[in-house]
């Protein structure tokens, strides 16, 4: 018998599905997806870009707290490839992941969305929270609303 090639260099299958049981059970504490997302559930659409948004190209797990309002946020993983965090706002539970590359990233969100949910995706992080709320944080950081939908 030979042997399977070699995987490329990104994150361990058991990182990302760490990381995404851990977003995900963050995620059960948020409000209820609404209707008009429930019917775009399986793919994902990003919606409208806001008129003034900054580029966090790259922002690493430090920044993105800061600048969420949870500087001390409870870090879940920590590994190469990606680091979790979780914190409570005003807004609700946010879920931020940071990535040390797209691709990482991607697979990432390729794994987490057939779980359904809203996220907002940047340049090498993502932050998974209500949909209501990462519209709103989506001024702040930028990036792109990502749900789930249905075809």
């Amino acid at each position: 018998m030979s042997t399977p090639p070699e995987a490329p260099a990104h994150p361990s299958r058991l990182t990302i599905v760490a990381a995404l049981g851990l977003a995900l059970l963050a995620g059960c504490a948020t409000a209820p997806v609404p209707l008009r997302q429930a019917a775009h559930h399986h793919g994902a659409a990003p919606a409208p870009a806001p008129a003034v948004a900054p580029k966090l190209s790259g922002a690493g797990m430090e920044q993105l707290t800061t600048l969420l309002g949870c500087p001390g946020g409870k870090l879940q993983t920590d590994a190469d490839e990606l680091r979790q965090a979780a914190c409570d706002t005003p807004q609700g539970r946010l879920t931020i992941v940071t990535f040390s590359t797209d691709k990482g990233k991607r697979d990432w969100l390729d794994i987490a969305q057939a779980y359904g949910g809203a996220y907002l995706v940047g340049d090498r992080w993502v932050v998974v929270a209500a949909a209501g709320v990462l519209e709103q944080l989506r001024g702040r950081l930028g990036g792109e609303l990502e749900t789930p939908q249905h075809h």
